[in-house]
């Protein structure tokens, strides 16, 4: 089987959620530097907030669509995980080393990643772990909250792959409420009960039944796409500004806009041969390095802004635009260095020195989905 053909729609929608989650942190950053210069700034005045379920749901669609042709082969789901492994975890841990070298350094400079070692620990190994600055589940590199919910899709989506397609997926589906039930049935509030408890994890069950219909050639017409595509905009626009309530609901907040327009992006039935621009593909294909490192990049701006006082000096409302757009541009850019220079090279010679455990015409068919996280 030749390598799953890329969805460059899907590409598209990659690079519009990670610059979603670059401009919702702008924003935050925003906050605190206009402090005192500009009253009643909302942070949550755009729905950035979004590109995060925006990801779990092309998650959940790229798994289904490149795993399509191996599910009950032997060794699919062990090279499963190790690709996912080596996908995610080189870059991932090199974000989190330089996130503690900051926190032991510039202490002063960061606001809610903690000077805790069993902090640190469990989250190169993607365990829930309850910091102190705040009582919220985050690894010391706060954003890799959503890849430890990832690496738990994982790795009962390899438990689905044991099973042919019409059972795995229904099979990770029952897996994901069941964990889901026992973490609102656990006892106490600590990190593994406020993990599990999640019902963000259903957005990756939404996927897979999107993936699941392009797979076996469902496909909507193309006025029907655009109405979902419009009706998700809408229904984004109109959520509430995000807080800890919406965080709770935003399976159906912010989950429901993105499976209507994922869906609107890849069922319509030109779905496979539509071609998007050099520049939105490389921010798809970057993605997943515009993620990890987009913190510093932001955090970098903001103390030259402060230390500058461009705010008073610009004038809030100029400056505010200015920051956002130069975010944008910086933190992309950043992104497809360190994915072409750093993450790209490095795992290719990971991937190449690790044995392949797969039997010959089996599960090493299964291509590389470089889907990444937010």
């Amino acid at each position: 089987m030749k390598a799953a053909a890329r969805l460059e729609t899907i590409q598209f929608l990659r690079g519009v959620a990670v610059t979603a989650v670059v401009i919702s942190h702008a924003m935050h950053e925003l906050s605190a530097l206009l402090a005192g210069h500009l009253r009643d700034f909302d942070e949550k005045l755009f729905p950035g907030d979004f590109g995060v379920d925006l990801f779990f749901v092309i998650s959940g669609f790229i798994m289904v669509y490149v795993s399509r042709d191996v599910f009950a082969q032997p060794g699919a789901a062990v090279d499963f995980m190790r690709r996912r492994i080596v996908r995610i975890v080189p870059l991932y841990w090199i974000m989190t080393t330089a996130m503690i070298a900051v926190v032991v350094l510039l202490p002063d400079n960061v606001r809610t990643a903690t000077n805790d070692p069993g902090q640190w620990l469990a989250s190169y190994f993607f365990i829930p772990y309850e910091r102190a600055s705040d009582g919220l589940v985050r690894p010391v590199l706060g954003l890799g909250w959503s890849l430890q919910y990832e690496m738990l899709f994982y790795a009962l989506f390899a438990v689905g792959l044991v099973t042919p397609r019409r059972v795995a997926i229904p099979l990770v589906t029952g897996l994901i409420f069941t964990v889901w039930f026992a973490g609102n049935h656990m006892t106490g509030t600590g990190a593994w009960v406020q993990f599990l408890k999640h019902p963000i994890v259903f957005e990756f069950t939404a996927g897979m039944f999107l993936g699941w219909a392009f797979v076996v050639g469902v496909r909507i017409p193309v006025t029907i796409c655009v109405l979902l595509a419009i009706a998700g905009v809408g229904l984004l626009f109109a959520a509430p500004g995000f807080n800890d309530t919406v965080d709770l609901s935003r399976h159906m907040v912010y989950g429901i806009p993105a499976l209507l327009i994922v869906a609107a992006f890849i069922l319509f039935p030109e779905a496979g041969h539509v071609h998007v621009g050099r520049v939105s593909l490389e921010a798809g294909e970057t993605s997943y390095a515009t993620y990890l490192t987009h913190p510093f990049v932001l955090g970098g701006m903001s103390l030259v802004a402060n230390r500058l006082g461009l705010p008073a000096l610009v004038g809030p409302y100029i400056f505010s635009a200015v920051y956002v757009v130069i975010a944008c541009l910086l933190c992309l850019t950043i992104g497809y260095q360190v994915h072409y220079r750093l993450d790209q090279p490095l795992t290719r010679r990971i991937a190449a020195t690790l044995p392949s455990r797969t039997r010959p015409g089996a599960a090493r068919t299964i291509p590389d989905a470089k889907q990444p996280t937010s």
